[in-house]
Parts: C-alpha cells; sequence; structure tokens
C-alpha cells in the first residue's frame, strides 16, 4: 500500500507539468514519502500539488508554469542533505522542506553555502532559529521556543499537574522541545523527573521491530503525573506497547509530531483521549477552500498538522520568484521573500497577489497557516490549539497564546 501511495503522489506532482524543462521554473520538494514521517511527506505532497495548481491556473510565475521537483528524504537526516544536493545540482534555487528538524539541519548544510533557499513547514527545532544560515533558512511553522511554553502553561495551569516526566526521541526535534518544556514548567513552579531519550533510529524501523518496553519501564519507576511525549507515528508504538504490555497506567500529552494518522494506526484506541499541542490557524473562508481542494487530492482526508504551512510555502516560493523577476539568483530571492510577507496590501490568495505585484503594488500575504511575518532568524509567530484525540480524530479543545 505505502509504494501505491508514493507512486500516486509522484504523479500528482508532476501532473500539468507537461512543458518542456526551459519552459517551466523549478521548485524543490523535500519530503518523507517512506520511514515513520511518510504519513507528514504523503500529506505535504498533497497539499505542495494543491498550491502549484492554484499558481498555474493563476498563470504561473514570470509567465512560466511552476514544476516541483520532488526527492523523497526516507525521514533520514544523511539522504536528506544527499537529495537537498541533488536538487541543487538541478539548479534549483528554493527548496520547500525538509519535515523532521534533524533533516531540515542536516540539509542546510548543503543549502546554505549553495545559496539555495530552504522554507521548513513543520520542522520547529529551536536549533534552527540559531543556525548560522546567512538569513537562507526559513519556517512557516513556529519554533517550539513557543510549542514548549504552551505544553508547559497548559499542563501546569489547566490540567494542574505539579510534576511531569518525558519520553521523546532523541535528536534536534525531540531534544530541543524537551529541553523548552522543562525550563517552562520550572519557571512556573513545577517539578521536572528525568526525561527518557530513545533512540532516533526508531524512526527509520518496522513498528514489529521496535521496542519501547525498556524505556517504558523507567517512565514506570518516576510515577510521573503526567508523561509528555515527544514523538512522531513511532510514538504510537510505545503508547500501544505501554499499554498492552505494562498495564496502560501512563497519562500521556502529546505534541505537533504525534499529530497524525500513522500515530493513530500504531496506537490503536489507546491514543483515545490523549491531549496535546499543535500551532494553531484560524478556519476562515479561505482556509476552507484549502481544505476542500486538499481533501479532493487526499482521498477524503482532513489535512493534519503543518499540512497548510506546506502549502503557504509553496506559494511564498512562487510569490518570491515574481517579486524578484529571477529563478537563479539566491540572494536576491531572499530579500524579495521577506517582502512579500510583510508590509504592503494584505492578499489571501495566489492570483489576488499577483494582481497586486502586477501593480507594482508592495502584499502582505496571510496564508491559510496563519502569520507569516518572518523575524530576524526566519521563524514566525502563532498561537497554539490544544487538541484531543476523540475516536481516531484530532479534535480541536482550546487556543493557548505563550
Amino acid at each position: 500500500m505505502r509504494k501505491i501511495i508514493v507512486l500516486l503522489l509522484m504523479v500528482l506532482l508532476t501532473a500539468g507539468c507537461t512543458n518542456p524543462a526551459k519552459d517551466t521554473i523549478k521548485i524543490g520538494l523535500l519530503i518523507p514519502t517512506t520511514g515513520q514521517l511518510s504519513s507528514y511527506g504523503d500529506a505535504m505532497g498533497y497539499a505542495a500539488d494543491v498550491a502549484i495548481e492554484e499558481i498555474n491556473d493563476a498563470g504561473g510565475v514570470l509567465g512560466k508554469n511552476i514544476e516541483l521537483v520532488f526527492r523523497n528524504t526516507e525521514t533520514s537526516p544523511d539522504i536528506a542533505k544527499t537529495r537537498a544536493q541533488e536538487l541543487i545540482d538541478e539548479d534549483i534555487v528554493i527548496i520547500i522542506g525538509a519535515a523532521a528538524s534533524s533533516s531540515t539541519i542536516k540539509a542546510s548544510e548543503v543549502t546554505i553555502p549553495n545559496k539555495c533557499i530552504l522554507i521548513a513547514p513543520p520542522s520547529t527545532s529551536p536549533d534552527i532559529t540559531t543556525l548560522d544560515d546567512s538569513d537562507y533558512v526559513y519556517r512557516t511553522c513556529p519554533s517550539d521556543l513557543l510549542q514548549g511554553k504552551a505544553m508547559a502553561m497548559y499542563i501546569y495551569q489547566t490540567l494542574n499537574k505539579t510534576d511531569i516526566s518525558c519520553l521523546y526521541v532523541d535528536n534536534s526535534y525531540g531534544e530541543g522541545l524537551k529541553n523548552v518544556l522543562y525550563t517552562e514548567f520550572k519557571n512556573l513552579g513545577g517539578d521536572t523527573l528525568k526525561a527518557v531519550p530513545y533512540p532516533d533510529s526508531f524512526t527509520t524501523l518496522p513498528a514489529d521491530s521496535v521496542d519501547f518496553m525498556p524505556y517504558i519501564n523507567t517512565l514506570y519507576s518516576q510515577n510521573a503525573s503526567i508523561v509528555v511525549l515527544i514523538a512522531y507515528d513511532d510514538g504510537g508504538i510505545a503508547v500501544h506497547q505501554e499499554a498492552t504490555t505494562g498495564g496502560d497506567s501512563i497519562e500521556w500529552f502529546g505534541c505537533d509530531g504525534i499529530m497524525t494518522q500513522g500515530f493513530w494506526d500504531n496506537a490503536g484506541t489507546y491514543a483515545n483521549d490523549i491531549m496535546g499541542t499543535a500551532p494553531y490557524h484560524e478556519e476562515d473562508t479561505y482556509y476552507e477552500s484549502f481544505e476542500t481542494r486538499y481533501k479532493a487530492k487526499a482521498n477524503g482526508d482532513d489535512p493534519i498538522a503543518f499540512i497548510p504551512n506546506t502549502y503557504d510555502a509553496v506559494i511564498l516560493a512562487a510569490l518570491a520568484i515574481e517579486k524578484a523577476g529571477s529563478n537563479t539568483d539566491g540572494a536576491l530571492l531572499k530579500t524579495s521573500l521577506r517582502q512579500i510577507a510583510y508590509t504592503g496590501t494584505t492578499v489571501r490568495t495566489y492570483a489576488d497577489a499577483i494582481a497586486q505585484l502586477n501593480n507594482s503594488n508592495d502584499i502582505n500575504y496571510n496564508g491559510v497557516s496563519g502569520n507569516l511575518d518572518f523575524d530576524s532568524y526566519g521563524d514566525v509567530i502563532t498561537p497554539y490549539e490544544i487538541w484531543k484525540i476523540i475516536s481516531g480524530s484530532f479534535i480541536h479543545q482550546s487556543i493557548i497564546t505563550p
């Protein structure tokens, strides 16, 4: 089934791009369609395709159609770096991706020196904020500096928990979010028990070969009021194994990384009633339009966390090229990328944005994912939502502004 999905995704991403390469403008898409983040990668691909259709239906960029050039990171940082270099070798100067923060950081090792812009829709590690990137790395999602604070506030102030522990994937995403969570929870007056890391390699292994119980047994010895799970799809394996082998005694609290169909598939009904955090977006008419078009491509599935951010990243890339009048000069493109999402006439669609640019007007593109005003680090700031899994669906509960 996974092979069928990947092949379908590749067909979608190349659909409509029948013109010769010289008549298209290429943007790279660096996503995982295999490995434990594959559910994100598939969804990111559908969102990117929605954006490409909208762009090309509105006349494209600089009079040419946009073409997405897809590469699979396989949820591996080293492979992400190799695939990023392949895109650069095709003279691509804007890449959308990757998914995992560790993959984005690794890919940036080749994109930055080659003056290639990297726009990461779901990579939230605070380590990305402090990259020495010469302004070539951006995110359409907020940093975990905000998510960690939102988690701490909700767990301490609303759930009234005075101590926490944490099971986290041992990579830049897991460690970064755990560190912020623990700092903020202590600042509120709570106690932080020893956090338990599990190997990053679990994200690339088959589910039936992963054993979380040694790490869960360590959590049992601490008897925390609540355990924050910082993981990807593989976190569902931990929930399932704890429930079926350990006795279903842990109260879990999740993060944006587990807000996926893959997490539910791994955890089963034991995921019901787990709560967590994810970046919040307003569900207005513009979002509803995106959602309808997305579901038509994604077999009726709702867009999960960071999927609107992927759509916005592609739109921003196209607008940056149009504003710059070039798709070959990375230094010029990074300037235009900031110009189209900061000051000027507020626009919500690609067609409206192009109309304003054609009239020599400045624009401020506000996307379906929320605020896209990049700060000095290339980050954006948005509120967070609290979600809860009910009958297999991630249901919005409330909004929290850290």
